[in-house]
């Protein structure tokens, strides 16, 4: 049987993250002022919103949905940033479950000027199909700072695709709550395949 192209990808994010369609800075607008903060706090996050949004791109090429978790109310930091994309299918075709996980151990990306801390890679299974989880510590160059990142690599049946659920962070504070939030955010993933 042929390989189904992706038709539709969907996520649930909790009540507190901002989300929006990537590009679409007036839902991301809607949201935020949704919130109920003052002028100047959605004015903030709008504010981070858009850089965030701007940097998808050359990031995180192929992204659906964005979002951006500031929980506390009045100050709206963002703690924690989010994205949900769709990989292209390698030219070797679909991957298994050990193909994925050997290459998401050893295909690490990270941005010039930050030091890889360390890397983890456990095979998993979410709602939308199999799945490894990629827990990758990062640390920018002179600086006493640790960001990390949870990507859950998704391979839904029937596809050749794979989805990737992307969270980071560098509030250490909150990483216990983000590892469960990413887990949550990975489950609630939806894919439909087009029409055979």
């Amino acid at each position: 049987m042929e390989p189904r192209r992706i038709s539709t990808v969907a996520w649930g994010l909790p009540e507190d993250w901002i989300h929006w369609t990537h590009g679409d800075l007036a839902q991301a607008a809607a949201n935020a002022a949704a919130l109920g903060d003052d002028t100047s706090t959605t004015e903030a996050v709008v504010a981070a919103v858009r850089a965030f949004d701007s940097a998808i791109d050359k990031e995180f090429p192929g992204t659906t949905f964005a979002g951006i978790w500031a929980p506390v109310p009045g100050y709206r930091r963002p703690l924690a940033t989010a994205t949900l994309r769709i990989a292209y299918a390698p030219e070797s075709g679909r991957m298994d479950l050990e193909t994925l996980l050997t290459f998401v151990r050893n295909e690490v990306g990270r941005s010039r000027g930050t030091r890889l801390l360390d890397v983890a890679a456990l095979p998993s299974r979410v709602l939308a199909g199999e799945a490894v989880l990629r827990i990758v510590d990062t640390t920018p160059r002179f600086r006493r700072q640790v960001n990390r990142e949870w990507t859950w690599f998704i391979l839904p049946p029937g596809t050749d695709r794979t989805v990737a659920c992307h969270i980071s962070s560098d509030s250490i504070a909150h990483f216990d709550q983000l590892a469960d939030m990413s887990t949550d955010i990975a489950n609630a993933v939806e894919v439909t395949l087009e029409s055979p």
